[in-house]
């Protein structure tokens, strides 16, 4: 039993080590951006914390690209699901079928030796949003965040397969 749990640990070990790409998030001029405004914290609490999550999730899909790759991403333009409105005086942020995420941004991935393997820009929405309160939905950009994944699965399933 224990031989069994020494084996499948050091399995477990091998395939996360067999992945190690890295991510680097850019901004474009996020004033600019269709909506990532803040519904109760401080804009800039509120836009840093956001930027945080969404690089992390970056840099957490490319760790799946094999070991020497990177992924430059630029984000060029971001909606995120709902709309902030007003309500009892306090502004919260309102998610319906009506008010999908959108997000823009140009890539490149890039080997260990600099060079460019892939290079393109990207528009993700979703064609039929359908706003459902579920486990997942209480998590915190969860529909753009799986937006953002479905589009790195769609778009790296071959380099993955290879590895």
């Amino acid at each position: 039993m224990m031989f069994s749990k020494i084996i499948l640990t050091l399995s477990c070990l091998m395939v996360l080590t067999a992945h190690a790409g890295t991510s680097q998030v850019t901004w474009q001029s996020p004033e600019k951006y269709a909506d990532i405004y803040a519904s109760f914290e401080n804009k800039k609490t509120f836009q840093s914390d956001l930027f945080a999550v969404f690089e992390n999730h970056f840099e957490d899909l490319a760790a799946q690209l094999p070991d020497g790759y990177s992924l430059y991403i630029k984000v060029k333009n971001l909606d995120l699901a709902g709309a902030v409105s007003f309500a009892n005086s306090r502004k919260i942020r309102v998610v319906d079928d009506s008010t999908p995420p959108r997000i823009e941004f140009d890539f490149q991935v890039m080997d260990n030796s600099n060079k460019i393997l892939i290079s393109r820009g990207v528009y993700l929405w979703p064609k039929h949003f359908k706003f459902q309160r579920s486990l997942h939905a209480n998590k915190l950009y969860y529909h753009e965040l799986n937006l953002i994944k479905g589009w790195f699965d769609n778009t790296f399933a071959p380099v993955l397969a290879k590895n």
